[in-house]
C-alpha cells in the first residue's frame, strides 16, 4: 500500500486490551457484561487511559465515563478506536443544536460505539488503511470507509470522508488509538435518501423509488430469523463454532450519474424505460413495479442483495497466485434474477472476452454510504445484454468459491472471516443454522456444518465448507447463462473425509465419490508436472480419464509462507468431474451432497467450476 506517514504524529505507547460481549446493538455491550476473569491489571496505557490522560482526548473520555463504558476499554482485548478531540466533540453539539446535559445516555453511547471497532485478535494500523470500508463493524454494527486525499502537498486520510486523521498509531496495551477531527458519524439515511440527497443521482433516485425496489430493502435484519442453537458459541465434534445472533441484510447499489444518463438519451422515466427495452423486452410497459418491466429490470440489475464496499469485491489474500493477481475474477448474481455480474481485479464490471472491454466503478466517486448498502457510481451505462453476455462476457470457465454464492455469509461478516484473526476469539470458525441462508443453503438436523478458513491451507481463498456426521446439504449455485457445460469440484481429499452422493438439480450425479483418495492414489494417477517428460500434458489427460483434474496454477499453497507453490503442484488439492449439463434456460441450479459413509466422515467444498464443454480441449491451467 502506498502510504505516506510523514503527515502523521504517530505515538507509541504500551497498554492493554478489551472484551466485549456483542456488538449487534447498542444495548447489548455494556460494561455490566464484561466477566471478572476478563480483568486485568496492567502496567501500561489502555485506550481508556490513553483517552483520560490525552489533554485533547478529555471529553470523548467524559463520553465513555458517562454511559458507563469506560470498564470496557480497559480490560483485555483487541480494539481500533478512532477518538474525537475535543474540538470535535464541541463542533458536534454544536451542529446538533445539543448541550452537553442535553444528551442521552443512549447518545453518548453511539458516539463511543461508532468510533470503536473489536477485533478477536489485532487492532487495526494505519498501514492497513486502503480505500474502502475496514474489515471489521465499529460497536454499532457499521462498516467505517477509508479515503485518501491532499490538501496542498499534504496526504490526508479520510474516515467517512469527513473526519481527518490528525495522528494515528498510539499503541496501547489493548489495541490502538487514532485520533481524528471530526465525530465519526455514519448515515442513518437509506439508499433511498441518499441518493435523493446526492445531487447526482435524482433521476436514479425516481427510478428506484418507481419501481418498487426501494419499499423492499429497507429492513436492516432479518426479525424472522431464530437462532436455534441458543448460544452464540455451539460446541460439537470437539469444536467451538461462532453461531450470528442476528441475521443482517444489505445492499449493493450500482448508479450512472445524471450527466452520464442525459448523454445517453435518458432524461426521465418514460425514456429510461424506452431505453431499456432494447435488452429487457416490452412486458408491463408502464407498470414500474412489475418485475417483469423493462425500466424494472434496469434498476434490479444494477442492485445485489449483499452490501459490499470497493475493497469487498474480490479476495486479497494469500492463496492466489501472484502471477494472476491481475486476473482475479467474482460473479455475483444480481436482483435481476438469474442475471450476474462479472467483477474483475482493477473493479471493471463484465469485461469482455473477445476485446478486454468494460465498464468501471470510480473509486473516488463510490463507497457512498448508506444505513442498508453502499452507492458505487459507474463510468457507463451497465445493462445485461444476452447477446455479449452469454456469447462473450460469461463464456468462459466460471470458478466460485462456495462463500460466493450465499449473500447472507457476506452481510453477516463470515465470508473471509473465518481465519484465526477474523473470527471470534475462542472459536474454531463458524456454523450457522440450518435455515439462516434461506434458499441459497440448507442442510439437515443430523448433519453439522463447519465454516473454516486459513491462509496456509490449500484452498481457492482460503475458506471452505465442511460437512459433518450424517449430512445432507443442498447449494444453490451462482445462475448461470442457458448452454452446455461441464462441472466440477474442488476439494482437499484427505482421511477424515468421506463418501457422499451428488445430486444436481435433484437429479444423481454419477457414483458416490470417496473424498479420501489422495492424488497419488492410482485410481487417480497425480504426477508432479515436474516429474513427467512432457511437463504433465499426458498425466492431465489420464487424470481426466478417471474424473479428475490437477488443482488450478491460478491458485497459491502458500502453507503459511514455507513453501509458496502453485497448488497445481499439491497432491491432495483436487477437482473432481462431477458430469456434463445442458441448461436450456435461466434458472436456479442446485448441488446437493448426502452422506453414504457410516462413520461421519465429512464432505470438503472449496469451489465449483462450470466450464462450456466447447471450450474444454483449449482450457489453460489457471
Amino acid at each position: 500500500m502506498d502510504m505516506d506517514k510523514r503527515y502523521l504524529s504517530v505515538i507509541k505507547a504500551c497498554a492493554l486490551s478489551l472484551l466485549l460481549v456483542g456488538v449487534g446493538g447498542l444495548s447489548s455491550c455494556n460494561s455490566d457484561d464484561i466477566k471478572e476473569d476478563a480483568m486485568y491489571t496492567f502496567t501500561g496505557e489502555t485506550v481508556a487511559s490513553f483517552c483520560e490522560k490525552t489533554p485533547e482526548l478529555s471529553l470523548f473520555y467524559k463520553l465513555m465515563d458517562e454511559c458507563g463504558e469506560t470498564a470496557l476499554l480497559e480490560v483485555y482485548g483487541h480494539f481500533t478506536c478512532f477518538a474525537p478531540t475535543n474540538d470535535a466533540i464541541n463542533k458536534y453539539l454544536a451542529e446538533k443544536g445539543l448541550s452537553w446535559d442535553g444528551m442521552s445516555l443512549e447518545q453518548k453511547q453511539k458516539i463511543v460505539y461508532n468510533s470503536v471497532i473489536r477485533n478477536a485478535t489485532k487492532e487495526i494500523l494505519v498501514d492497513e488503511f486502503e480505500e474502502g470500508a475496514l474489515s471489521e463493524p465499529t460497536l454499532s454494527d457499521r462498516y467505517l470507509l477509508i479515503s485518501f486525499g491532499k490538501e496542498g502537498e499534504e496526504r490526508r486520510i479520510y474516515v467517512n470522508e469527513k473526519s481527518t486523521l490528525i495522528s494515528g498509531d498510539h499503541e496501547v496495551h489493548n489495541g490502538v488509538v487514532h485520533i481524528v477531527d471530526e465525530v465519526i458519524e455514519p448515515s442513518e439515511k437509506t439508499l433511498l435518501e441518499i441518493l435523493r440527497a446526492h445531487g447526482g443521482f435524482e433521476l436514479w433516485a425516481e427510478a428506484y423509488e418507481a419501481s418498487g425496489w426501494a419499499d423492499e430493502m429497507t429492513e436492516l435484519y432479518d426479525e424472522d430469523y431464530v437462532n436455534s442453537f441458543n448460544t452464540d458459541k455451539y460446541q460439537i465434534i470437539g469444536l467451538v463454532l461462532a453461531v450470528p445472533e442476528k441475521l443482517k441484510l444489505g445492499y449493493t447499489m450500482f448508479c450512472e450519474t445524471d450527466e452520464l444518463l442525459k448523454a445517453n438519451g435518458i432524461t426521465d422515466l418514460p425514456s429510461m424505460e424506452n431505453y431499456a427495452r432494447t435488452y429487457y423486452g416490452s412486458e408491463d410497459l408502464g407498470n414500474y413495479k412489475s418485475k417483469n418491466n423493462p425500466l424494472n429490470r434496469f434498476i434490479a440489475y444494477h442492485m445485489l442483495n449483499r452490501q459490499m464496499a470497493t475493497n469487498s469485491f474480490l479476495y486479497t489474500g494469500e492463496t492466489t497466485n501472484p502471477d494472476y493477481a491481475d486476473e482475479r475474477t467474482e460473479y455475483y448474481e444480481t436482483m435481476y434474477t438469474y442475471r450476474l455480474i462479472k467483477i474483475k481485479a482493477g473493479n471493471r464490471l463484465n469485461a469482455k472476452n473477445s476485446d478486454n472491454t468494460s465498464l468501471r466503478v470510480i473509486e473516488k466517486e463510490s463507497n457512498v454510504d448508506a444505513i442498508n448498502g453502499f452507492i458505487h457510481t459507474l463510468d457507463g451505462i451497465l445493462v445485461y445484454d444476452e447477446e455479449v453476455m452469454e456469447k462473450d462476457v460469461l463464456h468462459e470457465r466460471i470458478r466460485f468459491d462456495f462463500f460466493a454464492c450465499i449473500p447472507h455469509l457476506t452481510n453477516n461478516n463470515i465470508r473471509w472471516k473465518c481465519y484465526g484473526s477474523t473470527r471470534p476469539e475462542g472459536t474454531n470458525g463458524y456454523t450457522v443454522t440450518p435455515e439462516f441462508c434461506g434458499e441459497y443453503f440448507t442442510y439437515n438436523d443430523a448433519g453439522v456444518c463447519v465454516f473454516q478458513a486459513d491462509d496456509a491451507w490449500a484452498d481457492f481463498q482460503g475458506d471452505e465448507l465442511v460437512m459433518q456426521e450424517s449430512y445432507d446439504f443442498t447449494l444453490r449455485m451462482i445462475p448461470l447463462p442457458p448452454g452446455d457445460y461441464e462441472m466440477r469440484i474442488g476439494y482437499n481429499s484427505g482421511g477424515t473425509r468421506g463418501m457422499g452422493q451428488m445430486y444436481v438439480d435433484g437429479n444423481i450425479a454419477g457414483t458416490p465419490v470417496d473424498l479420501r483418495i489422495n492424488g497419488d492414489d492410482p485410481r487417480v494417477g497425480w504426477v508432479k508436472d515436474s516429474e513427467t517428460n512432457d511437463d504433465g500434458v499426458e498425466n492431465d489427460k489420464m487424470m481426466r480419464n478417471r474424473g479428475y483434474m490437477k488443482a488450478p496454477e491460478a491458485l497459491w499453497y502458500w502453507h503459511g509462507g514455507w513453501d509458496n507453490v502453485p497448488m497445481r503442484d499439491v497432491s491432495f488439492a483436487l477437482r473432481y468431474i462431477v458430469g456434463q449439463f445442458h441448461f436450456e434456460e435461466y434458472g436456479a441450479h442446485t448441488f446437493r451432497a448426502r452422506s453414504v459413509d457410516f462413520k461421519g466422515r465429512g464432505f470438503q467444498l472449496d469451489y465449483i467450476e462450470f466450464i462450456p464443454t466447447d471450450m474444454i480441449r483449449d482450457e489453460g491451467r489457471d
